[in-house]
């Protein structure tokens, strides 16, 4: 008795072990730049898990099951999952869908050794048939390995919407059910005819068929979608250099008219000096003093792209009466891709000016008009401080370091917390200015993943500081 156990565990070990080895390699393929540990101890890892779940699996087969042990698959998938979890730094959405297609790959390569043994390998020997059972099941997966590698590594390493993947899931776990599905109908129907097995065999086909078809069209349509998006925040790049250029241009006839006017300037300063009018000769240079930083908003950054995006936002946070500050202290060929770390740039600013106009709206709402500030600008009530966005950009080693500091709506600080509830921000934060999941703060968030930092988040009563960190040559 203890023999035929010893036997029966040892054919369960050998039949099915390399099925689920396949299954766990292509997984690897597809999450290998997520991985929690290296590479090497991930497999070692991997293979361990594979061969104990298949001994446990196997005794109780042999021991309780018999031959038709099928149930044993169940533990066998969920101890996989569980592993795809421990192994990797992935959302639960992502896991399922790298796992069910992985399971999926398994399921059909099962199915097609199951149409061979029914068309041409029924009279064949028991030996040759054990051969052609682990060939195809072991290796029929791994004929998706491309797939997994390039196509589906792609997604995971590109798109970041938990929310999205969550959805995405639901297509390789349907083909999973199909597959498993249509196994369990064709041992529960009897096929009588050699018509009936091609019928089968070209259900199983069309299955395969569909299922990389599909995913081809979905990460076609995933990459179409963030070209567009690529391309979309190209435009609006563009558009705020357009509008920085226009500015210069005024800058430079303003100041062709002031050389020109200078002579004149020369002659009233002269008549004050005639007159000892020292009080009028004061007066008269603090008003074309003021006069001239107001016409003058100067350069906030050395790359001209940067500088753009900058100035669009500054003007704009101090049309709603902000006092801003701006220190970005960057060479003029940025340490990261000028398109890359602009956008992420405008979505900080943005939030900054937007958070700043509802907070001085919400001020105003609250108690009949918001103050005015000791220079003129807008103040909130209640002894809050006045308006006013900081920003500062420094490298240190090959590290870009963020900084965003405004004010914010105690709606929006609640909108924050509950978005970094430990303080780092995730590619799913929720917008507070719209329902849904957030925009700005989402990408930023996405594009600092892709250069391997962080977004952390911090609020008090009145105000919100964003700090970002990016690593220069740190793209994956």
């Amino acid at each position: 008795m203890g023999e035929d156990v010893a036997g029966g565990v040892l054919w369960y070990v050998v039949r099915n072990a390399p099925t689920f080895l396949a299954m766990f390699f292509l997984m690897l393929l597809a999450v290998r730049g997520r991985l929690r540990f290296s590479l090497k101890a991930t497999v070692g890892m991997a293979l361990g898990i594979v061969v104990a779940v298949s001994l446990a699996c196997g005794i109780g087969v042999a021991a309780f099951a018999g031959e038709e042990g099928v149930w044993a698959t169940v533990p066998v998938l969920a101890v996989s999952l569980l592993s795809l979890a421990a192994l990797t730094k992935l959302p639960w959405g992502k896991r399922l869908f790298v796992f069910f297609s992985a399971a999926t790959a398994a399921a059909i390569a099962i199915l097609t050794y199951d149409v061979l043994l029914r068309t041409v390998a029924l009279e064949w020997s028991f030996g040759v048939r054990r051969v052609l059972d682990a060939v195809v099941c072991s290796a029929g997966p791994l004929v998706l390995a491309p797939l997994f590698a390039r196509t589906i590594r792609w997604g995971v390493e590109q798109v970041d919407d938990p929310a999205l993947w969550r959805r995405l899931a639901a297509v390789p776990a349907g083909f999973f059910v199909a597959a498993n599905a249509l196994y369990m109908f064709a041992y529960a129907v009897e096929f009588l005819s050699s018509g009936a097995n091609a019928l089968y065999a070209l259900a199983v086909g069309v299955l395969a068929f569909l299922m990389v078809a599909s995913y081809l069209m979905l990460f076609s349509a995933l990459r179409t979608v963030m070209e567009n998006a690529r391309l979309r925040e190209a435009a609006q790049l563009e558009e705020l250099q357009h509008e920085r250029y226009e500015n210069l241009r005024r800058t430079l006839r303003e100041t062709a008219k002031a050389r020109h006017d200078f002579r004149h300037q020369l002659l009233v300063i002269r008549s004050f000096a005639e007159k000892d009018d020292v009080r009028g000769l004061r007066a008269y240079l603090d008003e074309e003093g003021a006069g001239q930083a107001q016409r003058e908003s100067g350069a906030y950054a050395l790359n001209f792209a940067l500088d753009s995006v900058a100035a669009h936002f500054a003007e704009r946070a101090r049309a709603c009466g902000a006092d801003v500050s701006l220190a970005f202290a960057l060479p003029e060929r940025l340490p990261l891709p000028e398109a890359d770390f602009c956008m992420a740039m405008a979505n900080l600013l943005e939030n900054a000016v937007e958070a700043c106009e509802r907070a001085a709206t919400e001020g105003a709402q609250g108690s009949g008009s918001a103050r005015a500030g000791t220079d003129g600008r807008s103040a909130l009530p209640d002894g809050a401080r006045t308006l006013f966005m900081d920003a500062e950009v420094r490298v240190e080693g090959s590290a870009v370091l963020v900084s965003v500091r405004n004010n914010c709506s105690s709606t929006d600080a609640r909108a924050l917390a509950a978005a970094a509830p430990n303080g780092v921000l995730s590619s799913g934060a929720r917008s507070a200015k719209r329902e849904g999941d957030g925009i700005g703060l989402a990408s930023v968030a996405t594009m600092a993943k892709r250069y391997r930092g962080e977004v952390r988040v911090e609020t008090d009563e009145h105000a919100a500081t964003i700090r970002v960190l990016l690593r220069a040559g740190g793209a994956r």
